[in-house]
């Protein structure tokens, strides 16, 4: 495929998303979560080459889109001890915005007739309330299980996408190392803004001691640079990418 028709093909998905009237008053609102391109173009990647019409692709991309909103929607609710607390009116909104993002998610497979897909992602919510629980209650021993967990909060959906569509280990793991990477980017930028992340009880808990740091923003720098060249070496390691891919790829990693 082409770099204009790749172009051409995320639009065509970016649309069926943002044509959604409910998606347009929750967006002006400020109560439903940001559609991830990034997702949008890793999850395209996944589903190109499938038998699949383009047509029929699209729409399984915008269905698991949905599933993902679902999932970034609901981690806006408030963890104990957040920095920031939603008001009751606010949390209300946002669990209902999230449930409607599943509603669309079931209703687009379910008349695609593409119920294996489905079972396949509901696994990958499942793995990411898993990880989310084990990260926040640090129900892991050490530091690459750590990792590990933490990739699989923003990533397991996709892996079991790209998994269903047969992409090889080596991409899957490109794109569960990317989604970390901007996790972790993320939580530096929170804590350089307001003085908190919910990575900091990691550092205080004493995981990656052994780069013998002496702050929390230093040490989520050291785990950044880490994961940065793990990208990098995925992204040499993996089957030919598309050009827009790979560019997007570069872009954060030099961000």
């Amino acid at each position: 495929m082409t770099y204009q028709a790749k172009k051409a093909g995320l639009k065509e998905v970016e649309q069926l998303v943002h044509e959604q009237a409910v998606y347009q008053y929750l967006q002006e609102n400020n109560e439903g979560g940001q559609m991830d391109k990034d997702q949008m173009l890793f999850l395209h990647e996944a589903i190109s080459g499938s038998d699949l019409a383009d047509a029929a692709a699209y729409r399984v991309v915008s269905a698991t889109l949905y599933m993902i909103l679902a999932h970034d929607t609901h981690e806006k609710i408030d963890e104990p001890g957040d920095v920031v607390q939603l008001t009751r009116k606010e949390q209300e909104l946002t669990v209902l915005a999230g449930d409607f993002y599943s509603a669309l998610y079931y209703r687009t497979l379910a008349e695609l007739e593409m119920i294996p897909l489905l079972r396949a992602l509901q696994s990958g919510v499942q793995e990411t309330n898993t990880a989310k629980t084990n990260i926040y209650q640090l129900h892991v021993a050490t530091d690459e299980e750590y990792l590990t967990q933490l990739a699989l909060t923003n990533a397991a959906i996709f892996a079991k996408f790209a998994k269903y569509f047969m992409k090889d280990e080596t991409f899957i793991a490109l794109g569960c190392q990317f989604f970390l990477l901007k996790r972790l980017k993320m939580e530096l930028a929170t804590y350089q803004e307001i003085g908190a992340s919910r990575l900091k009880r990691a550092y205080d808990h004493g995981y990656f001691a052994k780069e013998a740091v002496t702050n929390f923003e230093s040490w989520l720098v050291a785990i950044i640079r880490d994961v940065k060249m793990e990208v990098e070496r995925l992204k040499e390691e993996s089957e030919p990418l598309s050009t827009i891919l790979e560019k997007r790829i570069i872009e954060v990693i030099n961000d």
